[in-house]
């Protein structure tokens, strides 16, 4: 009997194995079709057209992670969206540019709210990119629905026609904070916070109810700081006087209409049927369209796209390696948003040795997050620009652990509405006491030593332990306050000064010698060959890189998640629950070993 039991069983396990490989080997299968099934095939670029850059699309700031098992998920669930990093939108519009087939652009559609390229300094450097392609060609913008951003975006076009129903909203910027202090007290949740100094505002999430004056403050100035190069701007862009802008934002909840044109944002009404006559003049009619003769600029993307251009082959020539930090900064390897320590310092290992590699440009976009990751990077980066130039360029945010990162490089580049600065410390001790006890659950145990409990989870720490852990965030502090003061050429008071966990705008961050210059990627990356002494003859080579199908097949096979669960778009309630989630998920990242975070209050929402 036990013979014929044994030899059921290996039967049913060979039977389950067999049904596994199969269905693992059609899995792979589909994925490897996504790309046939759900990419249209391409057109050829007929003369005279005009490209369109629809703004619904994911505007990254590192390469995207083409995904297929993320595609396909997509795809099927009917929440398809494009993705493409601003290096390669730029580089997009410059060989459009260069395009004899290309007549003019057409901007139309509305920015995501998402993606670490749309913020207000990746849009400006975007704006760079159109400009120079108005130089020599027209550039034309649509107004529907525009928000703040969509508008910023859409002044520079070489003319500006708004729908008659259209309309633009013009109202300034609000920055906003979720504060969690008394729903952590209501759940039992406690908080122990030591901060360096009183700006250092990244604890008080968890703690209070509303802002402490010290984040009032520094945010009102920030938002005044981005308000300001934001209007000047838009108002250099259309010739309009920056004070009557400002006006009309003051008076007004939306412009709609001939409200747009008179405010000096659009220059005439046109309805949409009546756009696409008056682009067909200007180009051809499609009568397979029936439409204006048009290419769709991410469409258009991947027609430019040299099918060597992902080709990494050493020796063939100087190269400027960008790596990239974008998202939390945490200790370990990373997660999907979260940037972690060991996987960026052995990225940036890598360019360092290679010898092709002449230059680096460290691209941040970043909050901050673990104090002992950001230490570790931020020697890193020290040691490889003793040995090669490293060139830092700030993107939409940089800040605490990300401003630390930044402060290395030889040069600091950012955007006047960059976000940056917040150089401090805080150590935030978490505790689940009086929720355990509300659900009568009881912890209990012995320690050999007084700081041997210290870390627990189940209770909170005594005056004791709180006074050895603000005397380790302090020594973090000092320490931070070193690296800049060194990095920067500084003295440590001056830094001290500059310091204190404040938040600057890239346009103060310059005049307080925080950052050396303002300017972009692009910038940061001629800079760096500058400094190695090779001009302009080099390729890119970016980090991350992209990672090839077969890769990812693998990564799936050795445990990584194959499917992640996204949601649509939703209403104010889930716009609400998708914050506080967004919130929650964050939070996961903060895994410093004290507790201890150079981190921006990473809550903070500016629309």
């Amino acid at each position: 009997m036990a013979n014929f039991l044994i030899r059921v069983l290996k039967w049913l396990a060979a039977l389950i194995t067999a049904y596994a490989v199969l269905f693992i080997l059609f899995l792979l299968l589909l994925i490897a079709a996504v790309g046939v099934f759900f990419q249209p095939a391409p057109k050829a670029v007929k003369e005279g057209s005009i490209m369109v850059m629809d703004l619904g699309f994911r505007l990254s700031d590192q390469p995207p992670d083409d995904d297929p098992a993320k595609i396909l998920s997509s795809a099927l669930k009917g929440t398809l969206t494009e993705t493409a990093s601003l290096r390669q939108v730029i580089d997009g519009l410059h060989a459009a540019r260069r395009d004899s087939r290309i007549k003019g652009l057409v901007l139309k559609g509305n920015f995501l709210p998402e993606g670490s390229g749309a913020s207000f300094a990746g849009i400006r450097e975007l704006r760079r990119a159109i400009a120079s392609f108005s130089a020599d060609k027209p550039v034309w913008a649509y107004l529907d629905g525009e928000s703040l951003r969509d508008i910023y975006l859409k002044s520079v076009a070489t003319e500006i026609i708004a729908n008659p129903y259209g309309s633009v909203d013009f109202r300034g910027l609000r920055a906003e904070m979720v504060y969690l202090g008394e729903a952590f007290e209501r759940l039992g949740i406690g908080v122990q916070v030591e901060a360096f100094e009183a700006y250092k505002t990244a604890g008080d999430p968890f703690l209070k109810t509303g802002m402490s004056p010290e984040e009032r403050e520094q945010l009102s100035e920030l938002v005044a700081d981005l308000w300001t190069v934001v209007l000047g701007d838009i108002a250099e862009a259309r010739a309009v006087d920056p004070f009557y802008l400002d006006e009309i934002a003051g008076s007004n909840l939306y412009l709609m209409g001939e409200k747009i044109v008179s405010a000096g944002l659009a220059d005439r009404l046109l309805g949409t049927d009546d756009f696409i006559a008056y682009l067909a003049g200007e180009s051809a009619f499609d009568k397979e369209r029936n439409s204006f003769q048009q290419v769709g600029f991410i469409d258009y993307l991947g027609r430019s796209a040299s099918p060597f251009a992902s080709l990494e082959l050493p020796g063939t020539g100087n190269k400027v390696g960008i790596l990239y930090m974008d998202g939390i900064l945490m200790d370990g390897e990373g997660s999907d948003g979260a940037v972690g320590s060991e996987s960026f310092i052995r990225q940036l290992r890598e360019l360092r040795d290679r010898d092709d590699v002449k230059a680096i440009v460290i691209r941040v976009n970043s909050p901050g997050g673990s104090a002992t990751a950001g230490f570790k990077v931020a020697r890193e980066v020290e040691r490889t620009n003793s040995v090669k130039p490293v060139v830092s360029s700030m993107g939409g945010i940089a800040t605490s652990a990300g401003y630390l990162v930044a402060a290395c490089g030889d040069t600091i580049f950012a955007e006047p509405s960059t976000i940056t600065g917040s150089i401090g410390v805080v150590s935030m001790i978490f505790n689940v006491e009086s929720l355990a006890d509300k659900l009568s659950i009881h912890f209990d145990g012995v320690e050999t030593h007084p700081f041997a409990g210290s870390y627990s989870p189940t209770r909170s720490k005594t005056p004791e332990e709180m006074e050895a852990i603000r005397a380790l965030a302090g020594g973090w502090y000092d320490e931070f306050l070193a690296f800049v003061a060194r990095n920067r050429d500084l003295s440590p008071e001056a830094v001290r000064s500059r310091a204190k966990g404040r938040v600057w705008s890239g346009l103060a961050a310059m005049e307080n010698g925080l950052v050396d210059a303002q300017g972009g990627l692009y910038a940061a990356v001629q800079r760096s060959a500058d400094l190695a002494g090779i001009g302009n003859d080099y390729t890119l080579l970016e980090r991350p890189r992209r990672v090839s199908l077969e890769e990812k097949i693998q990564q799936w096979l050795t445990g990584k998640e194959m499917f992640r669960r996204e949601k649509g778009a939703g209403g104010v309630i889930y716009t609400v629950w998708k914050d506080l989630e967004g919130e929650m998920r964050r939070l996961s990242f903060l895994n410093d070993p004290y507790g201890n975070y150079a981190i921006l209050p990473y809550a903070l929402k500016i629309q």
